[in-house]
């Protein structure tokens, strides 16, 4: 018998519910939805740190099998968005104040590098895509709707990291943006924060359109450093 791992398609039958646990739009492998969906629970939320991860819940939750339920385990614990010890088990990880504060300052010097590289490298074409990229920020913003937010961001800074040509640089950040995505849904609770970010971005974009790469680079590290303040408050006061 075929695993379920080498199927093209998803199957939409309705599931049993789980807790924390809410479809998304999949990709096509069975394997790879199943990964985006307890990912997608973890960064929003819906699975909280700590919280042990029960593979026959997980399938039931997903449809899918234990063997696409076990890569995904092994994908979001290479994401460190999942802990895996020897007699407990998954459970979903713990970010410390002191790694969230490390994480957004590495955040600040690479995405710092990337929007310095883009305003060198930059078409015209480029800078438009940024820019509609940004108005679908606005319009996410206006909703409030943080699925979209973090999506929207994810796609704002791959192009900046496709257009920049840094692939170190963008390799190391790919390598957070598990861990950013989460943190940014965080921030996103502190009140005020999702109409302030949107400003920050505002001003990132028009100094890119202007090419000045100092004020490009000033506005990214404003932008991280307020993002930084909201979600290390969020998180100090969780911990209290």
């Amino acid at each position: 018998m075929t695993d379920d791992l080498d199927r093209t398609e998803v199957l939409d039958a309705p599931r049993p519910p789980s807790s924390g646990i809410e479809r998304v739009v999949k990709p096509k492998l069975v394997r790879d939805a199943t990964i985006e969906t307890i990912r997608h629970a973890i960064i929003h939320g819906r699975l909280t740190p700590g919280e042990r991860l029960i593979e026959r819940e997980l399938c039931a939750a997903t449809g899918a099998s234990r063997a696409s339920v076990r890569e995904a385990i092994r994908q979001l614990e290479a994401d460190r968005l999942v802990d895996v010890t020897a007699h407990k088990g998954p459970t979903v990880a713990r970010l410390s104040k002191a790694q969230a504060a490390e994480i957004y300052e590495l955040r600040a010097d690479l995405e710092a590098r990337l929007v310095r590289a883009f305003c060198a490298r930059a078409t015209p074409s480029d800078i438009r895509e940024l820019r509609a990229l940004f108005g679908e920020v606005k319009t996410a913003a206006k909703a409030r709707d943080k699925n979209a937010l973090v999506e929207i961001m994810q796609r704002f800074n791959g192009h900046m990291m496709d257009v920049s040509q840094l692939e170190v640089t963008s390799d190391l950040l790919r390598s957070l943006l598990a861990r950013i995505s989460w943190l940014r849904v965080l921030a996103m609770t502190a009140e005020g924060r999702i109409s302030n970010s949107v400003g920050e971005i505002s001003a990132i974009v028009q100094a890119v359109e202007e090419g000045d790469s100092d004020a490009a680079e000033q506005a990214t590290r404003t932008y991280i450093g307020n993002a930084a303040q909201a979600a290390l408050t969020t998180i100090a006061e969780g911990d209290g």
